[in-house]
């Protein structure tokens, strides 16, 4: 069995109860206008609005990241 990152994103995500709206292949589509994009094992790109707003290399502060800035928007 090949491990999947965007698999493992997409757990993450859902463990942590952050709502994807839309997944295409390693790209995601959240609430509030975030994205995210798996770029390779642990490098997430994570955007709002189309805006780059900061590459992640650790899923946990990422999420934690979104659940802290979607109350925001």
């Amino acid at each position: 069995m090949q491990y999947d990152e965007a698999d493992f994103v997409a757990y993450a995500l859902k463990e942590t109860n952050i709502r994807v709206v839309a997944r295409n292949g390693k790209y995601f589509e959240l609430e509030n206008g975030f994205q995210i994009e798996v770029e390779k094992r642990d490098l997430y790109r994570l955007s709002h609005a189309g805006w780059v707003i900061s590459p992640f290399d650790d899923i946990g502060k990422m999420c934690n990241f979104l659940k802290v800035n979607s109350n925001n928007h």
